[in-house]
């Protein structure tokens, strides 16, 4: 029986011959084998894994746990960010049907600007509340009226649309999907979070609490094994003026309107534009869980 310093030189010997390996000659062609790609890439290429980091704008960390996890975690999305991180070319012009049961991650992205439209999709609407006895939370289904519910109501609904339709499925919730860090690695504020001195950051109050019940939310919905794409949009509706009621249905209507195009009440901030500073280092909420799902734009509902 093979020691475990047997393994330990044999995986010392191959990492030597990757260093001096051409990365031009690292070849894959299916997603079963990227994980192993990227890896090799990287090694070959000579690039360290905390600057594989800094490209993606993570944390070394993060890359540390996709390599000793060959990449389990990470979604499709993800896995084609790290291939263009490193300028590793291969064949991806269609996912294989096979992938889907493995990553069920894979299945819920982050959307991207130019699917926050009425027609790309159908749309699903929460704004995020946590409460044990009351209907905390609004949602609205495509453009039929919002209504409030439960926080338990929430996955069921969810579900029974996931289930109702093979198109993609925007899905956008009113709570921080993504998180910031400063250089020193303690959390700080992102820019849509700061208004007229005030602010309303994703680690305090009721930031904190929205961002706790979405992980939950969010990982049902990935247990769930969705067989379509689900895309991910954040909803921000956190500044109102002095004296206004906050409600739940209202802040999911004025979050689709501006979804489905209303621009002049309120605008769409990309994953670049939610930095402080560029130093600072913005992650997936989900990654904690192990679901690296990307860096979804913010729907901004400007006060009325």
């Amino acid at each position: 029986m093979r020691s475990q310093l047997d393994e330990l030189r044999d995986e010392l010997k191959e990492y030597e011959e990757l260093k001096s390996t051409d990365p031009s000659v690292i070849s894959v062609e299916s997603v079963e084998g990227l994980a192993e790609g990227l890896i090799k890439y990287r090694i070959s290429s000579g690039l360290s894994q905390r600057a594989l980091a800094k490209r993606l704008e993570v944390k070394e960390q993060q890359i540390q746990r996709y390599e000793a996890t060959r990449y389990e975690s990470a979604s499709y999305q993800r896995l084609c960010e790290v291939s263009r991180a490193l300028g590793m070319n291969w064949r991806h012009a269609e996912e294989p049907k096979d992938v889907r049961p493995r990553h069920p991650a894979a299945m819920i992205v982050a959307g991207v600007r130019d699917q926050a439209r009425r027609n790309s999709g159908q749309w699903v609407f929460v704004d995020m509340g946590f409460s044990a006895d009351e209907r905390s939370c609004g949602i609205a289904i495509g453009d039929l009226q919002p209504r409030n519910v439960r926080y338990g109501d929430l996955a069921p609904c969810i579900a029974r649309e996931l289930e109702s339709d093979t198109a993609p499925l925007n899905l956008l919730i009113e709570a921080p999907l993504s998180v910031a860090f400063n250089a020193n690695g303690n959390p700080t504020g992102r820019s849509i979070e700061k208004k007229n001195g005030k602010t309303r950051y994703w680690y305090t109050q009721g930031g904190a609490v929205t961002l706790l019940a979405t992980m939950h939310l969010v990982r049902d919905l990935y247990e769930m094994r969705p067989s379509r794409e689900v895309r991910l949009f954040e909803g921000f509706a956190s500044f109102k003026h002095k004296g206004t009621r906050s409600s739940h249905q209202d802040d999911v209507s004025n979050l689709r309107r501006i979804a489905w195009g209303e621009r002049d009440k309120g605008r769409i901030v990309e994953a670049e534009g939610l930095k402080m500073r560029d130093e600072d280092i913005l992650v997936s909420s989900f990654s904690i869980l192990g679901m690296d799902l990307g860096i979804p734009p913010v729907v901004v509902a400007d006060s009325p």
